[in-house]
């Protein structure tokens, strides 16, 4: 056990070791992006008294709150369908597109109900103010997802070959009585017991802990109990030295999203490191232009020493003066000369600099526009605006994957999808069989405009199509009508229900063609009044 814990105890210290220089910029970022700290209990205090206090331009801070904001409505907005699950393959045809489809349904309700929203919000904030966001993935007492986002400096973490993070080290407190509940009496060290067991405050004694979470060397893939899954989680008790829970994963739990990848490590780079020279100089211009306005306001004012205390600068105030003061044009303003207007310009120029780095054209698309557009414009500017913010967004699809992994495992493992089809089965190398990951369409603001252009080529290439079977009808032929339509709803988010199944058309069409056969068969009816037709005829021709 001893040499367990200090295997541990090696891990966190090293990949703490190697998040060093990234933390340094965290605390310098966070003093004027995102001001909250960690005390020395790990707990986030928001915002920082100190921090606020010696900031006189919000700029940055708002520009975090905007662009966080902007991740909300244009990554995952909870009033939409943002993403939808799609089948691994082409194997299972239209009745696996449709479950996987049934599934995205449910699974965007139960994200309703969780608290998913918040805590990514929260992510979302880190990601873009300090760089990289962490979010955990689990599942409450009630049978409910549930989320948690770990702040920058809770945690550590190591990507594997392929770069995904696969090693995450986290470092959090508890009280006892949160500790009690969560590994119970029996699992904690002599510290927690003695604080539960001997009449101590368990709401105000904190306990630090550490999370690992790693891949598992040794596992049996046939064996589904929690010591062989493909991830192991260890829970140390940093105070006693001991191990108080030992678990695993089916998958990784941990979300770890960068906003933008720069060198090797795990870590991501914030927009605001790159103009930080701006953002500072933006607070050192904001107090010269305070000063310069209090002057301008409250002047300098140049008097005789004899002068002292008879300068009466209230309003409509009178100064009786000496002939000697008024030949040397005394009391008057001294050195109030300076320019407020390049100082403002300089400023707005900074402030313009901060305001691009963290993509504010895009998310105030038509803040500046003035008079009418054609809908071509008005995609042309979208995309172009929104293309500019494809890196970032595309850096957090390869992120989430993991995620919307787990969510899709665990709400399947709850009962919550409905049963199966057999097209979605797959046979694994070992015999095994199993549902067929999904794989995830996302249906975002930023992804449907980066999926416009699959969208648009299908249009044009419909359109050209209609003009050129005006000459060459049998070019028709070359088109699948019913895969094209069932594709554009899905594109275009069209809910699934609105779709019938694809065995249910194929049974509609059979049914209607043996109709019309069975139709065009069917032996004429006989007239019954067809004897009569002589008789008429000879009426007729009497009558004319």
């Amino acid at each position: 056990m001893e040499e367990r814990v200090a295997e541990l105890n090696s891990v966190y210290k090293s990949l703490a070791a190697q998040r060093a220089p990234w933390e340094t910029w965290w605390d310098r970022l966070r003093d004027y992006v995102l001001p909250r700290r960690l005390n020395r209990e790990g707990e986030v205090s928001l915002p920082n008294r100190d921090a606020m206090d010696r900031m006189t331009d919000t700029t940055a801070v708002e520009a975090c709150q905007k662009l966080a904001s902007g991740h909300m409505s244009y990554i995952t907005p909870s009033h939409d369908v943002w993403f939808k699950w799609s089948a691994p393959d082409d194997r299972g045809g239209d009745e696996a597109e449709a479950w996987y489809n049934q599934c995205s349904e449910i699974a965007l309700k139960e994200l309703s109900v969780s608290n998913f929203y918040t805590e990514i919000h929260e992510c979302f904030l880190d990601r873009v103010a300090l760089g990289t966001g962490s979010l955990f993935t689990g599942t409450s007492s009630d049978g409910r997802l549930l989320f948690t986002n770990i702040p920058c400096g809770q945690f550590a973490c190591a990507e594997n070959a392929e770069g995904r993070v696969d090693t995450y080290v986290r470092e959090f407190t508890y009280t006892a009585h949160q500790a009690r509940s969560m590994f119970g009496v029996k699992a904690l060290g002599p510290k927690a017991r003695e604080v539960l067991e001997r009449g101590g405050n368990p709401y105000a004694t904190t306990l630090r802990f550490l999370h690992v979470v790693r891949p598992r060397t040794r596992r049996s893939r046939r064996r589904e109990q929690a010591s062989h899954m493909p991830f192991e989680s260890v829970y140390l008790s940093l105070d006693d030295q001991v191990i108080v829970e030992e678990g695993g994963y089916m998958e990784f739990p941990y979300l770890v999203t960068r906003f933008l990848k720069w060198g090797s490590g795990p870590y991501g780079l914030a927009p605001g490191r790159l103009v930080f020279p701006a953002i500072q100089q933006v607070q050192f211009l904001n107090r010269i232009l305070d000063t310069l306005g209090e002057v301008a306001a409250f002047p300098r004012i140049l008097e005789l020493a004899n002068q002292i205390g008879e300068v009466d600068l209230r309003a409509g105030g009178r100064t009786v003066i000496t002939p000697e003061a008024a030949s040397l044009h005394l009391p008057r303003e001294w050195a109030t000369q300076g320019r407020y207007d390049v100082g403002m310009d300089r400023l707005a120029q900074k402030q313009d600099a901060i305001r691009r780095a963290y993509y504010l054209p895009m998310l105030e698309l038509w803040s500046g526009h003035r008079g009418n557009m054609t809908a071509t414009e008005v995609m042309a500017r979208e995309n172009e605006r929104v293309l500019m913010f494809s890196p970032s967004f595309t850096l957090f699809v390869s992120d989430l994957y993991s995620t919307m992994t787990r969510i899709f495992s665990l709400l399947f493992r709850m009962g919550k999808f409905p049963r199966p089809p057999r097209a979605v089965l797959r046979v694994g190398r070992d015999g095994s069989v199993a549902v067929g990951e999904p794989r995830v369409v996302y249906q975002s603001k930023i992804a449907l405009v980066l999926r416009r252009l699959q969208s648009e080529g299908m249009d044009r290439s419909l359109q050209r199509l209609n003009m050129m079977m005006q000459a060459a009808p049998d070019l028709a032929d070359h088109v699948d009508w019913d895969h094209c339509f069932r594709l554009s709803a899905r594109v275009d988010g069209a809910p699934e229900s609105m779709l019938r199944p694809w065995a249910d058309v194929r049974a509609m069409r059979k049914e209607r063609v043996d109709l019309q056969q069975g139709a065009s068969l069917a032996p004429a009816e006989e007239d019954p009044y067809a004897s009569l037709n002589p008789l008429l005829d000879q009426l007729t021709a009497i009558q004319k």
